[in-house]
């Protein structure tokens, strides 16, 4: 601090906390000052343990609509102590990762700066006499992104609060927190259970193209590395193809033209990245002038000759290997056989290797044309090897896209780098403008409800399996008699003993007490039976709702319009239902006999679909003034039209 006559030798290093003032001593200025440090260093030391710089204490409150942030007033921890900030609104980038924050600086001030430090002590010698400046503190909201340099850059130091990754908020753990609980609860929850996530954060692609991929991670939250990170809205990202490719060297084919001489070939490895080489065997007819000589060598006008089909002249056909041959792409008549005359013309037929290009050109297959019948096609070509990614978010609420190893046959799934929750895995076979395969496969927390199903489910099929087991023990073997334990199935009282009274009874498969029955007949007599009771208050309720006036002076800004969204419920039911055999149960009495029908329900399952149908949503816009027009409405970032309703 420069500031004249100001003198402070405060030094946390010396460990001193308290000045002891002496009598007959003369008081210093630069002990006043030490004496406010030791007082600050001791809050600073305590609010350290507790908050971290950056920690919202209240208010604070940050609205973002299509790269417009609206900052509220509030609380934050800052350099030891909670500092005020004022409302502020700004705009930031919509494409990149912004960091959303304030700026906070201290400045000293003195009595040509703030009249108001002058001596106001009416009547005394010092009235309106300099005295001690003072050390003022200023908070800016801001935000700083790569590349980009905030207005308020230059107005101090910058302390993170929100992160917004392309112009979606990352809502960190509510406020306030107290960062050594905090750091000690992190740490517990991550080496207990590791990253995780609590609700929501379902992966959906969008929409796929050549260009890139757009996904989009529903709202939700999450603990990675013990930190709680949480999505307000929907968050989409932007991902470019960068897919792998193989190159394919001569692949062949046999040429079956259609009867337009046309041939659509089915690549064997796809999807087609780029076509380099068709190289095909074509066949020509031209005219050539032989040599001035009999016996000369004749150049044919094509590369990589293959055969000489046929040479004439006028009504003569001459034999190959008799008259002529094939020599280094030339028409050698060295031969003993007839030729033509020196200097005239005669036409030839030849096959020789050339390169086509293909038309109608997709990812799977080629046309091609000018080829022989029945001749080799070499297609040499790139193709998308299939690939896995996985999709991840860290603990500042980034989400990323991790690219694994490129197989034509086995791809290999990446593994998340230290610090990142794997939300969903992607499988990309890069067909067309098709969405890739995405599974969400993300951790998640286990709620109580569910383990308690679990545990019920387990036990009914130990219950099952007892039951199975002593069912065929009974069938496979004497039931009188099982290793000198005697066996009862409980199917009826075959095997109890009828020269002894018995006071069980047997229902179900089932042991069970007799149950004794008295009926009376009521039919005659109209009055209603009760069981003894006593009136008995369950819930009451002494105390009754009041009303005050919130703002009794009606100060407020107009109202805007009500905007509301019609959802859409696709509601439809499917139902698998398996049922046992009919069995029933006859029971006989010395008095009366009857019959029951049993039917037991196998197993129920309900499970949500993927994909509901597609719906078109509805909007309604309420409360506008007279005259007052839309300029647009947005829905997820996609601009919708409205209609006068």
């Amino acid at each position: 601090m420069t500031l004249s006559g100001y003198y402070d030798r405060f030094n946390s290093e010396k460990k001193y906390i308290k000045s002891l003032f002496l009598a007959g001593k003369g008081l210093q200025s630069a002990e006043l000052n030490e004496i406010q440090d030791y007082a600050s260093d001791a809050i600073k030391r305590i609010g350290d343990a507790l908050f971290a710089d950056g920690d919202v204490i209240s208010g604070c409150e940050c609205i973002i609509d299509d790269g417009s942030v609206t900052l509220e007033k509030g609380k934050v921890y800052l350099d030891g102590a909670i500092r005020d900030v004022h409302e502020g609104s700004f705009v930031i980038p919509t494409d990149i990762s912004v960091r959303i924050g304030i700026y906070y600086k201290e400045q000293t001030l003195t009595e040509l700066e703030d009249p108001e430090l002058r001596d106001p002590a009416v009547g005394t010698r010092n009235y309106q006499e300099a005295g001690a400046a003072r050390l003022q503190y200023i908070t800016n909201w801001g935000y700083q992104a790569e590349g980009i340099t905030s207005d308020n850059e230059e107005s101090g130091k910058f302390y993170t609060i929100y992160n917004v990754e392309k112009g979606v908020l990352v809502q960190k753990a509510p406020a306030p927190q107290l960062d050594s609980v905090s750091t000690a609860l992190a740490r517990y929850d991550n080496e207990s259970n590791g990253s995780y996530v609590v609700n929501g954060m379902e992966v959906t692609c969008l929409t796929a193209d050549d260009e890139e991929q757009i996904f989009s991670v529903n709202e939700g939250k999450a603990h990675v590395n013990g930190q709680e990170v949480g999505l307000p809205h929907s968050s989409r990202s932007v991902f470019r193809n960068e897919y792998d490719v193989q190159r394919v060297e001569s692949d062949p084919y046999i040429f079956e033209p259609d009867a337009l001489g046309k041939m659509t070939i089915h690549l064997n490895y796809t999807p087609l990245d780029e076509v380099i080489t068709v190289d095909v065997t074509a066949e020509k007819r031209v005219n050539l002038t032989h040599g001035s000589y009999l016996g000369a060598l004749d150049p044919i006008p094509s590369t990589a000759v293959l055969d000489i089909i046929q040479i004439k002249q006028g009504n003569t056909i001459y034999v190959k290997g008799t008259d002529y041959k094939l020599t280094a792409g030339q028409v050698d008549w060295s031969l003993s056989g007839a030729e033509p005359s020196p200097g005239s013309s005669y036409e030839i037929i030849y096959r020789h290797r050339t390169q086509v290009t293909p038309t109608n050109i997709t990812d799977t297959s080629i046309d091609i044309t000018g080829a022989v019948d029945g001749s080799m096609v070499l297609v040499t070509y790139t193709w998308k090897m299939p690939r896995y990614d996985i999709i991840t978010i860290d603990a500042e609420g980034i989400i990323r896209r991790i690219k694994g190893l490129a197989h034509p046959w086995t791809p290999v799934v990446p593994k998340a780098p230290s610090g990142q929750l794997v939300l969903a895995q992607v499988y990309q076979d890069w067909t067309g403008n098709t969405k890739p395969k995405v599974t969400n496969n993300a951790i998640r927390v286990v709620q109580m409800a569910d383990i308690e199903s679990m545990k019920n489910m387990i036990m009914d099929l130990y219950y099952l399996i007892a039951q199975l087991e002593l069912k065929n023990d009974v069938n496979a073997n004497d039931p009188t008699s099982k290793k000198g334990v005697f066996v009862d199935p409980f199917f009826d009282d075959d095997m109890r003993d009828q020269g002894i009274e018995q006071t069980g009874a047997i229902i179900d498969e089932k042991l069970l007490l007799p149950i004794t029955t008295e009926v009376h007949d009521f039919a005659e007599d109209q009055q209603v039976y009760m069981l003894p009771y006593t009136l008995e208050a369950v819930i009451s309720q002494e105390l009754q709702t009041g009303s005050m006036k919130i703002n009794p002076y009606n100060a407020f800004d107009p109202i805007p319009a009500d905007l509301s969204i019609v959802l859409n419920i696709d509601h439809w039911t499917e139902v698998q239902t398996q049922w046992l055999s009919t069995i029933t149960n006859v029971y006989y009495s010395t008095r009366s006999s009857g019959s029951s029908s049993t039917n037991q329900l196998v197993s129920k399952s309900t499970k949500n679909i993927a994909y509901m149908r597609q719906q078109t949503p509805k909007f309604t816009v309420e409360g506008m003034k007279p005259g007052e027009r839309i300029q647009k409405i947005k829905f997820n970032g996609i601009e919708v039209t409205a209609r006068e309703a």
